[in-house]
């Protein structure tokens, strides 16, 4: 039985919450039962993201083992004039998973330098995260209409959507042509790679539903390579991303009660050859046992046991132009370093 002191605490914890966040606590809430009580545990990875977590992902994207960001960065500044011009002047900006916008930014200054009018929709699960880059955005585009949606994928660019309408007139949504704005959707930083292939199949099915035929959507791909550069990718030296994944612990026990002791666990990450992708796992130094007050309950590990937090599937070319087909893209336009490492593709409905 759970103490009466306990349940006070719970009560009085979720009496504080709006509703919005009550239930996405509960979600949390379940899905951390769920994990905790299977054979084979493992957590949807937008669980890392919260308040600390994006904070401390934004440190691992300056780590000079993780090349990803610095890499996708250069592209983006290096074809940011080509991609406009294949896009057009009367653009709608709308970014999935926007994080800091620190790479977005890069097309704005470009939009900016050419005096066009910048529309940005920052999409991100993390209310903090978007509170800071909207803010920062704006001290550096004051002109700018920049409008932060708080939510997850499909839904925030249903809003932004909505919100593209909302912000302009019928006369300012009509360029020269007497043709309506284009919408740029833009999923960075090799998010792609967080989806299983079936599930990335078709969440990219569900935003080309949501596209018009002048639409345009531009994805950022890690592309295969060296093991020891993936793996050294995602275990740097400073130990950030060892942080940003324990955060997850942490993260249960400030909004669930938890009592994980994070010096009991380990962070893993390496290189799956068959799967071509990057596992994350949380493992178990001890056999311990953990409980989480708002589930009431005690959760058994053992020693080597794990909690599967994250995949990052790396690509080949061909990979990209299948899952683009299969979506129903095209692919405009790629973008490839010199290395091979990264690719930032430009796609439009087929």
């Amino acid at each position: 039985m759970v103490p009466h002191s306990q349940n006070v605490s719970i009560r009085k914890r979720f009496q504080k919450m709006t509703l919005q966040q009550n239930k996405e606590v509960e979600e949390f809430a379940n899905d951390v039962a769920t994990c905790l009580t299977s054979e084979n545990k493992r957590l949807n990875p937008k669980y890392l993201y919260d308040h600390m977590g994006s904070k401390l992902f934004e440190q691992i994207c300056l780590q000079p083992e993780y090349y990803l960001t610095r890499t996708e960065a250069s592209l983006l500044k290096r074809h940011a004039p080509a991609i406009t011009n294949l896009v057009g002047s009367n653009i709608r900006i709308i970014e999935l998973g926007s994080g800091s916008s620190s790479k977005t930014a890069i097309l704005l200054r470009y939009l900016s330098s050419q005096k066009k009018r910048i529309y940005y929709f920052p999409i991100d699960i993390s209310a903090s995260i978007l509170i800071e880059s909207t803010r920062t955005l704006k001290s550096q585009f004051p002109k700018a209409t920049i409008i932060a949606i708080r939510s997850d994928y499909n839904t925030g660019i249903d809003r932004a959507t909505a919100r593209c309408t909302a912000t302009d007139g019928e006369e300012e949504e009509k360029n020269n042509n007497g043709s309506p704005y284009t919408k740029l959707i833009l999923f960075l930083g090799s998010s792609i790679g967080n989806f299983e292939p079936m599930a990335a199949r078709s969440f990219l099915q569900s935003i080309r539903q949501r596209l018009h035929t002048n639409d345009f959507l531009l994805v950022g791909s890690d592309l295969q390579k060296d093991e020891f550069v993936l793996n050294a990718a995602y275990n740097d030296k400073a130990g950030v991303t060892a942080k940003f994944n324990l955060n997850l612990l942490a993260r249960i026990n400030r909004e669930l009660g938890g009592n994980f002791e994070l010096g009991k666990f380990k962070h893993y990450a390496f290189y799956n050859r068959e799967q071509h992708r990057i596992e994350m796992h949380i493992v178990s130094n001890t056999d311990q046992q953990v409980y989480v007050e708002a589930l009431c309950k005690n959760f058994s590990f053992r020693k080597g046991d794990s909690i599967h937090t994250e995949n990052s599937y790396k690509y080949s070319l061909s990979q990209i132009s299948a899952l683009a087909k299969d979506s129903g893209f095209r692919i405009e336009k790629e973008f490839t370093d010199e290395k091979r490492w990264f690719n930032v593709a430009l796609l439009s409905p087929s």
